[in-house]
């Protein structure tokens, strides 16, 4: 069997990892699991609105994450994984300790932007209409407003390989062609019936 690939995202939030993630799931025809997504469902499950969020939600959502990318990568299948991976040398040995598990090669996105429009872009996610109520986000803003200012995050200690993607003004050629050079990697055709 041959080492899969797993696909990491990883970002600033607000640098458009997830429309960058729900591309690449569409166009890669490969299945991916979101950090965020799976932390809404839990807090959802839990009645966490009602009940109070358990201090450890957030870590028991990148356990999930890491435990259902394990079970694909063990039968040979590629996988992608969406999150802002904020504590680089924590998430970087949580993949080595997936990785003696279950053998991958890494392909890393890491996801920047302008620091100002990377505030915006947050600050206009936290009054929108669809935002789940599970997310802190004014408490994260007034702790982080300056890590965001940055514009990006330092990459996970994951070798593989590494492709930055600045997300300030992203067109869709952009992720047209980040898809050919993720098959390039993967050394696969594009699926049929995508564009």
């Amino acid at each position: 069997m041959t080492v899969p690939h797993l696909i990491v995202i990883n970002g600033l939030p607000g640098s458009g990892k997830t429309t960058l993630f729900r591309r690449l799931v569409q166009g890669l025809q490969i299945p991916g699991f979101a950090r965020d997504g799976i932390y809404e469902t839990l807090f959802d499950a839990m009645d966490c609105a009602e009940s109070g969020s358990p201090l450890m939600l957030g870590h028991g959502a990148f356990g999930m994450m890491y435990y259902s990318a394990g079970q694909l990568l063990s039968v040979g299948q590629p996988v992608i994984l969406e999150a802002f991976f904020g504590r680089p040398e924590l998430r970087s040995a949580e993949f080595r300790q997936l990785q003696t598990r279950y053998p991958f090669e890494p392909i890393q996105l890491l996801c920047k932007a302008d620091g100002n429009v990377l505030v915006e872009r947050f600050l206009g996610r936290m009054t929108s209409e669809g935002r789940h109520l599970g997310h802190q986000d004014q408490a994260w803003i007034e702790e982080n407003r300056r890590r965001l200012l940055q514009g990006k995050l330092e990459p996970l200690s994951i070798g593989g390989t590494l492709i930055e993607v600045d997300t300030t003004a992203s067109k869709q050629k952009v992720y047209d062609e980040l898809i050919v050079q993720i098959l390039s990697l993967l050394n696969v055709r594009k699926p049929e019936g995508n564009k």
